[in-house]
């Protein structure tokens, strides 16, 4: 089971969004979707969950096309911050419908996290604050037992204590019922340990689309003084660089057997938050001495 997108552009007010998208989304599979601000990331699952149309290309549940097939879509969810209920629905509401569309959805569970997070099931929706409306779409989500599950943000306008209590609740939902979670955010440090594969998209197109290990098992940061960095430089793959002082501290992917032996150069791995800073830097922007 998988989703694939095969060659698909997206214009938007003669706006290229996303230009010839090419992926394959494995089953199982927890995703980290990251880019800068107007990458295309929620118009990517806003496609995917059909609420909006490509200009060119296709996409495929299970082997189906969602054009030709929209059946497929009930085996995916989009957590959307979009409003999207009637003015006068309750929480409970709300709940029941989400029972009556979808076949897998866990009444009980949603029930549940209802009462974790001191949710009112009462409530209207369109009148619950900020952070209230945020918790309860997450308690739609994971109690849904689909099998392609679409966050964006979900975690916004939460505090951290909220915030790792979300990520928990996230992990049981893909242990009670495995899924592909497409999680769409720019807290990368905290979903770091949560997720398997990341794909980055930069100008609508995907920069990267790797297993997370392996991605930043290649990545560090090599600090020194200039000549010495500097020649060790020669013909490495380098994001980046920033100079101060005589020093350069630059960051760059390497193999193994490409790890500087020198004590004179300071040798850091990056986590994956520093490696898509380094990634998606702008290219008229600040680097230093390059």
């Amino acid at each position: 089971m998988t989703i694939e997108i095969r060659g698909m552009s997206k214009t938007a007010d003669d706006l290229l969004v996303l230009n010839d998208v090419d992926l394959v989304l494995k089953e199982k599979t927890i995703y980290g979707l990251l880019g800068q601000n107007d990458s295309g990331k929620t118009t990517l699952m806003r496609l995917i969950a059909h609420l909006r149309f490509p200009t060119e290309g296709y996409i495929e549940v299970d082997q189906l096309d969602i054009e030709d097939h929209p059946e497929a879509l009930q085996n995916v969810y989009f957590q959307t911050h979009d409003n999207i209920y009637p003015k006068r629905a309750k929480l409970k509401h709300i709940v029941k419908w989400m029972g009556q569309f979808y076949p897998n959805f866990q009444t009980e569970v949603c029930q549940s996290l209802i009462e974790k997070y001191h949710l009112d099931e009462n409530d209207y929706f369109r009148k619950l604050p900020l952070k209230k409306k945020t918790l309860f779409r997450s308690c739609l989500a994971f109690s849904n037992d689909v099998d392609y599950l679409l966050l964006d943000e979900p975690a916004f306008s939460l505090d951290a204590y909220h915030r790792n209590a979300l990520y928990h609740d996230l992990q049981a939902s893909f242990d009670r019922h495995p899924k592909t979670i497409i999680l769409s955010t720019h807290a990368i440090d905290e979903i770091e340990e949560l997720i398997e594969r990341v794909v980055i998209l930069e100008d609508g197109q995907v920069l990267i689309d790797d297993n997370v290990e392996t991605l930043i098992s290649r990545a560090y940061s090599v600090k020194g003084e200039e000549r010495d960095v500097r020649e060790f430089l020669q013909q490495k793959q380098i994001l980046g660089q920033e100079y101060r002082n005589g020093i350069i501290k630059a960051y760059v992917q390497l193999e193994k057997e490409e790890l500087p032996k020198s004590d004179q150069l300071e040798l850091k791995p990056l986590n994956l938050q520093e490696l898509f800073i380094q990634l998606t830097r702008d290219v008229y922007g600040d680097r230093g001495g390059e």
